[in-house]
């Protein structure tokens, strides 16, 4: 059980520190990839400017002939369609605004910082300002006339509060992104989580099973030392017809015991619980029986096997304590299982000394035993284990005749 219950920790932690990695790894990309993005945002913002400066430069060529209303109404329909800016204007080489987004602003001086285009000649120039609408990126562009004389500039301007929105979307969906690719990789890591346990229980269980079945052989092997005991003093005293018949009903009584617990325990763990169990019992001279029509198919109800053979054990193992410390010449242990699809009926009858009423209820108390201090867990923990299956424990006792503890258990 120990064994087990490392290798139990080992699988949680081994799965926990998976979650962990791919949470962690899918945090650490998702993280990367919006700072490439963000970045990718900021180039492209600047782009965006320049690219809407060189399209008004080159349409403002066709606009000189227009009034001021029509240029207004021009420029209007232009900036309507472009929806990386926020502001637009046009500036003369007066520094007077011939055209603005915001029409209060048209024929105003235009008093800011920008470039010197007429002493320096270049196409364009961003840079981060703060204008009356708040922080912004701007990008200039100078105008020429066919003389390449300098003529003003146009300025378009993204507000930085448009920026930061699109920061904050671009966030939100890489964390919405995030969080459905983490739980998406929980579900494949859970399924997967599942099957290792699937296969884990079957390796812990096939554990199990071999480990009944040794010490099923070490109980058969004292069980054949005292039987070769008894044949050897048979045939030191001449009772050879003796030896040879209790040779033979030995042998029919093994052989008709473990083929019935083999044909109708379809569980080998418990199987091999039982059969070591029988041996156990003949070791403390307690004739050890199992019922006639007992019966368990694994198809009927689905309960682990560690569970089942702890439960079926322990109520054994109290049994033949309680029998122990009984004088009866005559004592003897019965069982009885039967499945049907969905039910399981476990019944552990013995001829101990019984169970007074006034502690019947209290043996299963944590704890409380009969036996000495630092005893009292086993019927415990059984009712505890029966209780987490969803089933019930019942027993039935009567001083000097014996008791019966019955478990039934119900699985969907």
């Amino acid at each position: 059980m120990e064994n087990k219950g490392n290798l139990n920790l080992l699988r949680k932690e081994i799965t926990s520190t998976q979650v962990i990695l791919i949470v962690l790894v899918t945090i650490l990309l998702s993280a990367g990839g919006m700072i490439i993005n963000i970045n990718s945002n900021n180039k492209s913002f600047n782009q965006n400017l320049q690219n809407t400066s060189a399209l008004i430069t080159r349409l403002y060529s066709f606009t000189k002939n227009m009034t001021q209303t029509e240029l207004c109404v021009y420029m209007d329909s232009v900036v309507s369609s472009l929806s990386d800016v926020d502001i637009f204007s046009i500036v003369d080489k007066n520094n007077t605004r011939i055209y603005h987004t915001h029409h209060q602003l048209i024929n105003t001086q235009y008093d800011g910082d920008h470039p010197d285009f007429s002493i320096k000649r270049s196409d364009y120039f961003t840079e981060d300002s703060t204008g009356p609408s708040g922080p912004q990126r701007r990008t200039y562009s100078a105008v020429y006339d066919e003389d390449g004389n300098y003529q003003g500039f146009i300025m378009t301007i993204q507000l930085k509060t448009s920026m930061r929105s699109v920061t904050i979307r671009t966030i939100l969906l890489f964390l919405v992104v995030t969080i459905v690719a983490i739980l998406i990789e929980l579900a494949v890591c859970a399924t997967i989580s599942k099957k290792i346990k699937k296969e884990f229980l079957r390796f812990t269980e096939d554990f199990e099973g071999t480990k009944f079945l040794v010490d099923s052989m070490r109980a058969n092997n004292h069980d054949f030392t005292n039987k070769l005991h008894v044949i050897l003093g048979l045939i030191q005293i001449g009772e050879y017809e003796k030896a040879q018949n209790y040779i033979q009903n030995i042998s029919i009584i093994q052989r008709e015991t473990v083929t019935f617990v083999m044909h109708n325990i379809e569980n080998s763990s418990l199987a091999a619980l039982l059969i070591g169990k029988i041996a156990r019992a003949s070791e403390c001279n307690v004739k050890f029986s199992l019922k006639e029509n007992s019966c368990y198919k694994e198809k009927d109800i689905d309960i682990p096997s560690e569970a089942l053979v702890t439960i079926t054990g322990n109520l054994i193992d109290n049994a033949l304590d309680a029998m122990n410390r009984s004088h009866k010449e005559c004592k003897e242990l019965s069982i009885g299982i039967y499945s049907k699809p969905g039910d399981l009926l476990l019944i552990v009858q013995d001829s101990g000394p019984g169970i007074p009423k006034d502690i019947r209820e209290a043996i299963f108390e944590k704890g409380f035993s009969t036996k000495g201090k630092g005893r009292g867990l086993g019927l415990y923990h059984t009712k505890q284990l029966i209780l987490s299956l969803g089933g019930e424990i019942f027993v039935e006792s009567q001083v000097g005749k014996g008791s019966c503890f019955t478990v039934k258990l119900k699985r969907d």
